[in-house]
C-alpha cells in the first residue's frame, strides 16, 4: 500500500483499524515527538475511546477523555502539548491513527 493510498492528504491515517504502534512510531518521528510512556497511555485511551464512539477528539473532549479515562495528572492543556506539541489534538490524531479532529484546519 502506497503512502498516497495509507494517508490523506493533510497526513492523516484513512483507515484507523490499519493503525498500528509501528505506524505510531513513525508518524511520531516525522513530527520530531519520542513517544514515552506517558504518549503511549494517551494514544491507548484515544483510541480506546474511538473505537467505542467513532470520534476523533477536538482538544477540549480530548483534555476530559485524558482526565477521566486515562491519567488525571496528564489531563490538562498543558500536559498534552508538553507531550504532544503546539497542535495538541492534531498531533494525537495522527500519531494514534485517528481521523482529523474537528478543530483542526
Amino acid at each position: 500500500m502506497s503512502a498516497s493510498s495509507t494517508f490523506t492528504e493533510d497526513g492523516f491515517l484513512r483507515c484507523p483499524q490499519s493503525w498500528s504502534s509501528d505506524l505510531a512510531q513513525e508518524v511520531a518521528t516525522t513530527l520530531e515527538i519520542e513517544l514515552t510512556d506517558e504518549h503511549w497511555q494517551v494514544i491507548r485511551g484515544v483510541r480506546s475511546f474511538y473505537m467505542r464512539t467513532g470520534k476523533s477528539l477536538s482538544m477540549r473532549p480530548l483534555i476530559r477523555v485524558v482526565r477521566n479515562e486515562v491519567d488525571a495528572n496528564l489531563g490538562s492543556s498543558l500536559q498534552l502539548a508538553r507531550l504532544f506539541g503546539h497542535r495538541t489534538s492534531r498531533n494525537v490524531a495522527m500519531i494514534s491513527g485517528l481521523p482529523k479532529p474537528s478543530d483542526c484546519i
